[in-house]
């Protein structure tokens, strides 16, 4: 599964978001409707080409689940808090 964060505020969501695909397979749509910008458009997304080919509004981020908390980091931040847990070297 792939995750983006909203990193500039568009129509539908604001800065902060976490988006994925597991709530509608056509497009990227919010995990949580904390950051949706109309209550009534909570269901809407956009499709995946046009927020994987936009780096200028959605960064790519992973999952990184910690033992007390979960949190969603771009690729080198996640590295480097596994291998902080875990002490990879």
């Amino acid at each position: 599964m792939r995750y983006y964060k909203v990193i500039k505020e568009n129509f539908l969501w604001e800065v902060g978001a976490i988006l994925d695909t597991s709530a509608n397979s056509n497009g990227y749509a919010p995990i949580d409707d904390v950051y949706v910008k109309h209550e009534d458009n909570a269901k809407e997304y956009i499709s995946s080409k046009i927020v994987e080919d936009s780096p200028e509004y959605f960064q790519r981020v992973w999952k990184v689940n910690l033992a007390t908390r979960v949190i969603y980091e771009t690729k080198d931040k996640a590295k480097e808090l596994i291998e902080k847990q875990f002490k990879i070297k």
